[in-house]
């Protein structure tokens, strides 16, 4: 057997871990144009479906459910937990910051095993708008699991 086919066979049947879901924050005008209010949100979408559907409008979306992501809105938190729900089916997801500045996930009530890391985003910005709100979104976390994919 050639070098060659075995190299292909083994890239093609081990798994791949690659970016399967971002956190992301940033102010939202509510109800732009009609005297409505600044607020701050935080939505994790997969990597697969990062668009505005997710961002603004919570399609396949992860939502904060406790304590507070590392920035929220335009400000640092200064926090070391959070919890995600919604998130691919699989309930809460807690993350806590470690001391590399890293971030790993548990399933909330699992075997207590890690489920991924997230490592600090781009900080690129998605620019979002929709009938009653306008987000600009900042990709701050970038996780690595397999909790996403099918």
């Amino acid at each position: 057997m050639k070098l060659s086919t075995i190299l292909t066979t083994l890239t093609t049947t081990l798994p791949l871990v690659t970016a399967d879901f971002h956190i992301l924050t940033g102010p939202c005008s509510i109800a732009p144009g009609f005297g409505g209010s600044l607020e701050s949100d935080v939505v994790a979408c997969p990597s697969d479906y990062y668009n505005c559907d997710c961002m603004l409008n919570g399609d396949r979306a992860g939502h904060l459910n406790a304590g507070d992501t590392p920035v929220d809105g335009v400000g640092n938190t200064g926090s070391n937990f959070f919890q995600i729900s919604g998130m691919c089916g699989v309930g809460n997801m807690n993350f806590y910051l470690q001391g590399d500045g890293s971030w790993l996930f548990y399933l909330d009530g699992g075997d207590g095993s890690v489920q991924g890391t997230c490592y600090n985003g781009d900080n690129s910005i998605k620019d979002c708008n929709g009938f009653s709100a306008a987000c600009s979104w900042k990709n701050i976390l970038v996780c690595y699991s397999y909790i996403c994919n099918p």
